[in-house]
């Protein structure tokens, strides 16, 4: 086993590449994001690299006298070999970075090997206080981290760089007929205002219990679901619903689809024509690149370990978490608004990481019942961690013919009945002036404008549409 691991180190390179960087210094500079510590397995190369770096770092120069000096323990062998290669070494850029990955290759390979064989020995010797679930996870993590090593996408980047990424952007947008750079959530004044669900942004979608926020998520997935199946390059949808079960979501699409209450659906009181329009809108819908994962009690890094393959094998372009106080912190936290920033943080992170719109879903506070205007506020975020400073997009969702339902007028001891039915008509008025209305609160945009946004909303289908589409109902 030890020879197979001294097999992935080869001295002779590591040799090669010191004699470059005493001959030719100002490497350090230009490849300092791709020579480190890590590509030196030979201890005395190690130390030769550590003193030249601190020569560097102090602009001084630096001879094989001075590392023998400074590293008077060294072997006599070792700087032979490295005068002998300073003074063969003809520059090449190109040779240079090939000595480079290699030495980078076989530091992968180094630690994959320790990382498998450690793995292995927790999982047979049992000396360990992990489950075989997180054994998995931590090696998933590892071995993925391992495989970011260069960390290109993260590189520093000139502004001219920067702004032919930016114009890639544009292009996008004009290649869409001038409409969205993002992706599309299928409410064409949202989409409008936010220029689509753009990638590597985090949107929290809030709201009071009631409100319909599983509804409008489910709706947008399913928009973007739909409008990725007519693309040319077939995106998919993916939904992480810790509160209900795929089977609940797939029979509110049907039941909005097909335009059959999900009560009826149910129950299966179906008439012949209700079985008719389910059976069709199956046959429709059925082959959308739409997939759910209802995973109870998971936890940020479970949750990128599963998108991480996800995304490989079936090209997501979006992804919804159902919703975010539902996930499992990853450890203890002195309060629950720390283990909440941390996990608002991960997911922006996870963001970022994957180059994908995240949407959140997030319950509010009760205090927002204590006001008489029940529109939620950014502040009504301030108890639950760093929502409101983490996420590029806060959206709130209210309904105020929820709470008019509930606060029918009732007659005072000593209000008189036509005082009362004053009031009570002004109520019902209200009522019928708002009934299936909401409003889609654009609180926080980072990047863009803020405002409100109206939407029909059928709750016998539980279905959201554009203010200007309820004619088709």
């Amino acid at each position: 086993m030890q020879k197979s691991y001294d097999s992935l180190k080869d001295n002779d390179i590591e040799v090669i590449l010191l004699a470059y960087l005493l001959k030719h210094p100002e490497l350090l500079d230009t490849h300092f994001e791709q020579i480190s510590f890590n590509l030196f397995a030979n201890p005395e190369n190690l130390k030769i690299f550590k003193v030249l770096e601190d020569f560097h770092q102090s602009q001084k120069n630096i001879s094989i006298d001075t590392i023998k000096n400074y590293i008077p323990d060294i072997q006599s062998q070792t700087l032979k070999d490295l005068s002998l290669q300073i003074d063969q070494i003809v520059f090449s850029k190109e040779i240079f970075l090939n000595y480079i990955e290699s030495l980078q290759e076989l530091y992968l390979r180094r630690e994959l090997f320790k990382l498998t064989q450690d793995k292995n020995n927790e999982s047979t010797t049992f000396q360990t206080s992990n489950n075989i679930k997180e054994i998995f996870l931590d090696l998933e993590k590892k071995i993925f981290d391992l495989s970011n090593f260069k960390k290109e996408n993260y590189e520093f980047k000139d502004f001219a760089t920067v702004t032919k990424s930016s114009l890639q952007l544009v292009e996008k947008a004009f290649k869409k007929k001038g409409k969205y750079s993002g992706v599309v959530s299928g409410f064409n004044d949202l989409d409008n205002m936010l220029g689509g669900l753009q990638n590597s942004d985090l949107v929290i979608l809030a709201g009071r219990p009631s409100m319909g926020k599983t509804a409008l998520a489910t709706n947008i997935a399913f928009n973007a679901a739909k409008y990725y199946s007519n693309e040319e390059e077939k995106g998919s949808v993916v939904m992480f619903s810790l509160e209900m079960s795929a089977e609940q979501i797939g029979l509110r699409i049907l039941a909005e689809q097909s335009r059959i209450p999900s009560d009826k659906l149910r129950k299966g009181e179906l008439n012949e024509r209700d079985s008719a329009a389910l059976s069709s809108t199956y046959q429709e819908i059925h082959q959308l690149n739409f997939f759910f994962d209802d995973s109870p009690n998971l936890t940020v890094s479970e949750l990128r370990s599963k998108l991480r393959r996800y995304k490989k094998n079936y090209n997501i372009k979006l992804v919804l978490i159902d919703y975010l106080q539902l996930i499992k912190p990853e450890g203890q936290r002195d309060s629950r608004v720390n283990e909440l920033s941390e996990i608002t943080r991960s997911l922006k992170q996870l963001a970022k990481e994957f180059d994908l719109p995240v949407v959140s879903l997030s319950q509010l506070s009760r205090q927002v019942e204590n006001r008489d205007d029940k529109r939620p506020l950014l502040s009504d975020l301030r108890e639950s961690g760093s929502i409101e400073q983490d996420a590029d997009v806060v959206m709130f969702i209210y309904r105020e013919s929820y709470y008019l339902q509930r606060n029918e007028p009732t007659r005072g001891s000593d209000e008189t009945q036509e005082s009362y039915q004053k009031k009570h008509d002004a109520w019902k008025d209200r009522n019928e002036e708002v009934f299936n209305k909401a409003e889609l609160i654009v609180a926080k945009q980072r990047n863009g404008p803020t405002g409100k946004i109206e939407l029909y909303f059928d709750d016998k289908y539980t279905k959201f549409l554009g203010i200007d589409k309820n004619n088709n109902f």
